[in-house]
């Protein structure tokens, strides 16, 4: 008979991988990373305003990712009004000049959610607070937070598409029941 190792992973290990992805280390160097990517993707040289939806894609939860279709969805249909996305989130601003972060604080709530505030540098310096949850095996940004302007991302956009929502309701009448984009 031939020695085999064992490779299978008993409750004692899975603990200990959960425990290491709550890890405050490995959520501050993913954030340190998503913003190299960021500061990537927005040149200094201003040529053309860089697309979000990569961004997105690759560091933002299925939730997040799903508002901002829904907002950016309404936008589209109410063509003329003013649009919901005046000011990128990723940068806390309309322009941008070298991004970078600093001060980077990580808070864990669980095995799946932390908070991780920083300051970015943009133009101006910004305290920013990013919501953080562990999803499809990585940490990934469920909320922006402008702390330094006291604006909530994900609370502005369930408001704006609240009040869609209030309006259809207005123009069908009570007898609708659930009102889903």
């Amino acid at each position: 008979m031939i020695p085999t190792e064992d490779t299978s992973v008993g409750a004692d290990s899975i603990g200990a991988v959960e425990q290491n992805q709550a890890d405050p280390a490995l959520i501050e160097n993913r954030v340190k990373a998503i913003y190299e990517s960021v500061a990537t993707a927005y040149p200094e040289i201003q040529d053309i305003t860089p697309s979000t939806d990569s961004l997105d894609l690759a560091y933002c939860s299925g939730e997040w990712q799903t508002l901002v279709e829904m907002v950016n969805t309404k936008d589209a249909n109410e063509m003329g009004a003013e649009r919901f996305f005046d000011t990128d989130y990723w940068i806390m601003g309309q322009d941008w000049g070298k991004i970078s972060i600093s001060d980077v604080k990580v808070d864990v709530k669980d095995n799946n959610h932390a908070d991780v505030n920083f300051i970015l540098h943009n133009l101006s310096d910004t305290k920013v607070k990013l919501e953080m949850v562990f999803e499809r095996g990585e940490w990934l940004i469920g909320n922006f937070i402008d702390v330094s302007r006291d604006h909530n991302w994900k609370a502005s956009m369930l408001k704006y598409l609240e009040k869609d929502n209030k309006k259809t309701k207005e123009l069908v009448g009570e007898e609708i029941i659930e009102y889903k984009q």
